[in-house]
């Protein structure tokens, strides 16, 4: 069984980050996290609330540097309250995966 909540993301490297707020000086104030660049439409995080633009921050609690770390806490948790940054707010978010089977 594989579980999905249907983001496309960039996992936030120190040299991305400085990139992006050179082309966006209001892009959010982070050091580390994944941002989402994608929702789809119906998705388990589009009724959550992510939206374009967010930075994932946290998991569960533990603190997110990876695309990878996302999709390992998708497989292996059957809820998550997600830490996302949107501009200067942060936000607790609360997701269920869904299965793709």
């Amino acid at each position: 069984m594989q579980f999905q909540f249907a983001l496309i993301v960039l996992s936030l490297w120190i040299c991305i980050i400085e990139e992006l707020r050179m082309r966006d000086p209001s892009f959010p104030d982070v050091s580390h996290g994944v941002l989402i660049h994608r929702v789809i439409a119906g998705s388990p995080g589009n009724r959550a609330g992510m939206k374009p633009g967010d930075v994932i921050i946290e998991i569960n609690g533990v603190k997110v540097n990876t695309s990878e770390e996302i999709y390992n806490a998708v497989r292996t948790s059957e809820s998550l309250n997600v830490l996302v940054r949107r501009g200067a707010d942060l936000l607790m978010l609360h997701m269920t995966p869904e299965s793709t089977e």
